[in-house]
């Protein structure tokens, strides 16, 4: 396990589910890039946020279009 907390980001900023699983992609490939690079720390790290991003484009998936108040704080 790692010493470095994972920290979520204070408000996630409202996208399209693809965009965020998009986003989530990308840390997977950074982490099995770094993996490769024997990063191990920095790889984790990006599987966490692979993890949390894939997490929340499953969440933005089962919103329904227009559920969303785009005036709220």
């Amino acid at each position: 396990m790692s010493d470095e907390p994972f920290m979520l980001p204070e408000t996630p900023p409202l996208m399209s589910a693809v965009r965020a699983r998009n986003i989530s992609r990308f840390h997977k490939g950074a982490a099995d890039h770094l993996r490769s690079l024997g990063d191990i720390a920095g790889a984790n790290h990006s599987e966490r946020q692979s993890s949390w991003w894939l997490a929340y484009a499953i969440s933005l998936s089962q919103t329904p279009p227009g559920a969303v108040d785009e005036g709220a704080p």
